[in-house]
Protein backbone atom coordinates (compact mmCIF):
# COMPACT_ATOMS: atom_id res chain seq x y z
CA UNK A 1 0.00 0.00 0.00
CA UNK A 2 1.41 3.36 -1.06
CA UNK A 3 1.00 5.86 1.76
CA UNK A 4 0.83 9.57 1.14
CA UNK A 5 3.44 11.66 2.95
CA UNK A 6 2.78 14.62 5.20
CA UNK A 7 3.30 17.24 2.50
CA UNK A 8 0.92 15.61 0.05
CA UNK A 9 -1.70 15.08 2.75
CA UNK A 10 -1.37 18.73 3.78
CA UNK A 11 -1.86 19.82 0.16
CA UNK A 12 -4.95 17.65 -0.25
CA UNK A 13 -6.52 18.81 3.01
CA UNK A 14 -5.64 22.46 2.34
CA UNK A 15 -7.04 22.50 -1.19
CA UNK A 16 -10.31 20.82 -0.30
CA UNK A 17 -10.84 22.59 3.04
CA UNK A 18 -10.10 26.01 1.57
CA UNK A 19 -12.31 25.27 -1.42
CA UNK A 20 -15.26 24.06 0.63
CA UNK A 21 -15.01 26.87 3.18
CA UNK A 22 -14.72 29.50 0.45
CA UNK A 23 -17.66 28.01 -1.40
CA UNK A 24 -19.80 27.82 1.74
CA UNK A 25 -19.03 31.32 2.98
CA UNK A 26 -19.35 32.72 -0.55
CA UNK A 27 -22.82 31.22 -1.00
CA UNK A 28 -23.99 32.50 2.39
CA UNK A 29 -22.59 35.98 1.67
CA UNK A 30 -24.12 36.07 -1.82
CA UNK A 31 -27.51 35.01 -0.47
CA UNK A 32 -27.74 37.34 2.50
CA UNK A 33 -25.49 40.21 1.38
CA UNK A 34 -26.46 43.25 -0.62
CA UNK A 35 -24.62 45.32 -3.21
CA UNK A 36 -20.86 44.93 -3.00
CA UNK A 37 -21.13 42.17 -0.37
CA UNK A 38 -23.15 40.05 -2.78
CA UNK A 39 -20.54 40.48 -5.52
CA UNK A 40 -17.73 39.56 -3.11
CA UNK A 41 -19.73 36.48 -2.07
CA UNK A 42 -20.05 35.35 -5.69
CA UNK A 43 -16.32 35.88 -6.27
CA UNK A 44 -15.51 33.95 -3.09
CA UNK A 45 -17.78 31.08 -4.18
CA UNK A 46 -16.08 30.99 -7.60
CA UNK A 47 -12.67 30.85 -5.91
CA UNK A 48 -13.95 27.94 -3.81
CA UNK A 49 -15.11 26.09 -6.92
CA UNK A 50 -11.70 26.64 -8.53
CA UNK A 51 -9.89 25.21 -5.50
CA UNK A 52 -12.22 22.19 -5.39
CA UNK A 53 -11.50 21.66 -9.10
CA UNK A 54 -7.76 21.84 -8.46
CA UNK A 55 -8.17 19.29 -5.66
CA UNK A 56 -9.93 16.83 -7.96
CA UNK A 57 -7.32 17.43 -10.67
CA UNK A 58 -4.33 16.60 -8.43
CA UNK A 59 -5.88 14.11 -5.99
CA UNK A 60 -4.40 10.73 -6.83
CA UNK A 61 -3.70 9.29 -3.40
CA UNK A 62 -5.15 6.17 -1.81
CA UNK A 63 -8.89 6.07 -1.25
CA UNK A 64 -8.48 6.27 2.54
CA UNK A 65 -6.54 9.52 2.25
CA UNK A 66 -9.14 11.04 -0.08
CA UNK A 67 -11.94 10.00 2.28
CA UNK A 68 -10.07 11.56 5.22
CA UNK A 69 -9.54 14.73 3.20
CA UNK A 70 -13.21 15.01 2.25
CA UNK A 71 -14.40 14.43 5.82
CA UNK A 72 -11.93 16.93 7.27
CA UNK A 73 -12.83 19.49 4.59
CA UNK A 74 -16.54 19.17 5.33
CA UNK A 75 -15.81 19.42 9.05
CA UNK A 76 -13.81 22.60 8.51
CA UNK A 77 -16.60 24.14 6.43
CA UNK A 78 -19.31 23.25 8.93
CA UNK A 79 -17.21 24.49 11.84
CA UNK A 80 -16.56 27.79 10.08
CA UNK A 81 -20.23 28.33 9.26
CA UNK A 82 -21.30 27.34 12.77
CA UNK A 83 -18.73 29.70 14.31
CA UNK A 84 -19.87 32.52 12.05
CA UNK A 85 -23.50 31.86 12.98
CA UNK A 86 -22.75 31.92 16.72
CA UNK A 87 -20.76 35.12 16.28
CA UNK A 88 -23.61 36.80 14.39
CA UNK A 89 -26.18 35.74 16.99
CA UNK A 90 -23.98 37.10 19.78
CA UNK A 91 -23.52 40.42 17.95
CA UNK A 92 -27.23 40.77 17.20
CA UNK A 93 -28.27 40.15 20.81
CA UNK A 94 -25.95 42.82 22.24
Amino acid sequence: MDLVGGTELFEYVFLLSFGLCSLGIGVVTAKFGSGVSRKIGVITAIIGIIFIGIFYAVADGPVEVLQFTIVSGLGAMLGGILGLGIFLVAIMKS
